[in-house]
C-alpha cells in the first residue's frame, strides 16, 4: 500500500512538472515520453464516458480499487476520509450518474469546460462515515467527489434520472457552488472588471458585524418575549429583529452587487453564487430579483455574461432553461392541497 501510494505520488509529481498553464496541458503528460495518462478513461471505457472527456475534459469515474486511488487528487488529500473509509457506487446507480453528468455538461460549453472545469466527477455510494460524510466535496480543484444518491439536505430521491439535474435544485445548486470554488482556483487572477463593479471585499466584516447585531437583538426581544414560538415560521418572520436583519442583508447586498451577504468575503464566494445563479435561473427572474435594484449588480451581471461568451458559453440561455425545466418538473407535482 505505502508503495502504490509513492509511485502515486511521484507519477502526479511528475504530470505537473511536464505541464504548461492552462487544463487541457497542464494535467496530461507528454505523448513524446510514452507516460500513460492517470487522468483518462481507457479504451475500455463506457462509450459515454469517453464522449464527455473527449468533448468537455472530464472523466466521469465511478469506482475505486483502493481508499488511496479515491482520497488522493493532483496537489490534494482527504486524509480524514482515507481514515474514515468511502463506498464504491452501486453498479446499477451508472446509468444515473452518466445521466446526470451529461445534463449538467450539456449547459457548459466545451471551450470553458475544458479551460476551467475540474478533471474529474467521482461518484461514490458513500464518503467518509459517522459524523464525517461529505455528499458534495471538491477535493482540490481537479476531482468533485459527489454520492448518489445524493444526501445533501433538501436533495430529493431519483426518480426520473435523465431529468434528475433539472429536478433537484438543492443538489444543482451545492454542485455549481464547489465548481465556482473550482474554477476561481484554476483562475490565473481574479476577474478585475468583476470585482471593480462593486465593493472590495472585506472577508465577511460586514456581514458578520450584521450577525452580531441580530444576534444581540433576537437576546433583547426574546427577554421580552420568553412564551415566544420559534417554531412558527411566519411568525418569527414577522418579529423585528428578523426584519432588520433581512433588510440590513439585502441592502448590504445591493451596494456591494453580492448575491448573499456571505458573498461580500471574498471573490471566490461572489463568483460562485453568481455562478449558481445564471446557469440555474432565468433572465426575466434575475432581472425582477437582482438587476432592476441594484446597479453594481447589473453591471457585474454584463461583465460576467460578456466573460463567459468569450468562451463561447452562453450561460444565460443555460439558466432559462433549467428555470423551464425545473418549472415544467414543479406543475406536475401533485397539489399540496
Amino acid at each position: 500500500m505505502i508503495k502504490s501510494r509513492i509511485i502515486y505520488l511521484l507519477l502526479t509529481a511528475l504530470v505537473l512538472l511536464l505541464s504548461s498553464c492552462d487544463k487541457e496541458s497542464k494535467l496530461s503528460p507528454t505523448e513524446d515520453l510514452g507516460i500513460v495518462d492517470m487522468f483518462s478513461p481507457d479504451e475500455n471505457a463506457d462509450p459515454r464516458v469517453k464522449t464527455m472527456y473527449n468533448d468537455y475534459g472530464v472523466w466521469v469515474r465511478t469506482y475505486f480499487s483502493s481508499i488511496d486511488e479515491l482520497t488522493n487528487a493532483i496537489l490534494a488529500q482527504d486524509a480524514l476520509v482515507a481514515m474514515r473509509g468511502a463506498e464504491n457506487l452501486e453498479e446499477e446507480k451508472v446509468p444515473e450518474v452518466l445521466n446526470y453528468s451529461e445534463a449538467l455538461l450539456s449547459n457548459v460549453s466545451e471551450q470553458y469546460s475544458k479551460s476551467f472545469f475540474p478533471l474529474e466527477f467521482f461518484y461514490v455510494k458513500q464518503y467518509g462515515s459517522l459524523y464525517w460524510i461529505y455528499p458534495v466535496k471538491a477535493l482540490g480543484r481537479s476531482r468533485l467527489i459527489l454520492m448518489w444518491p445524493n444526501t445533501t439536505d433538501g436533495a430529493i430521491p431519483v426518480t426520473d434520472p435523465v431529468n434528475h439535474y433539472y429536478q433537484d435544485s438543492v443538489l444543482a445548486s451545492e454542485v455549481w457552488r464547489k465548481l465556482g470554488s473550482m474554477i476561481v482556483a484554476r483562475m490565473e487572477e481574479p476577474l478585475k472588471e468583476f470585482v471593480a463593479g462593486g465593493k472590495a471585499y472585506d472577508d465577511g466584516e460586514a456581514y458578520e458585524k450584521l450577525g452580531n447585531e441580530y444576534d444581540k437583538d433576537e437576546k433583547a426581544w426574546k427577554e421580552e418575549n420568553p412564551d415566544a414560538d420559534d417554531e412558527d415560521e411566519e411568525e418569527v418572520n414577522r418579529r423585528p429583529y428578523v426584519i432588520k436583519y433581512k433588510n440590513a442583508v439585502a441592502e448590504l447586498c445591493r451596494n456591494g452587487g453580492y448575491i448573499t451577504g456571505g458573498s461580500s468575503r471574498s471573490f471566490e464566494g461572489d463568483f460562485s453564487e453568481w455562478l449558481r445563479l445564471l446557469v440555474m435561473e432565468s433572465y426575466e427572474n434575475i432581472k425582477k430579483d437582482y438587476l432592476d435594484n441594484s446597479k453594481p449588480r447589473a453591471l457585474k451581471y454584463e461583465i460576467l455574461i460578456k466573460y463567459f461568451k468569450e468562451y463561447g458559453w452562453d450561460i444565460q440561455a443555460a439558466g432559462n432553461k433549467y428555470r423551464t425545466e425545473f418549472n415544467k418538473y414543479k406543475a406536475s407535482l401533485p397539489s399540496e392541497d
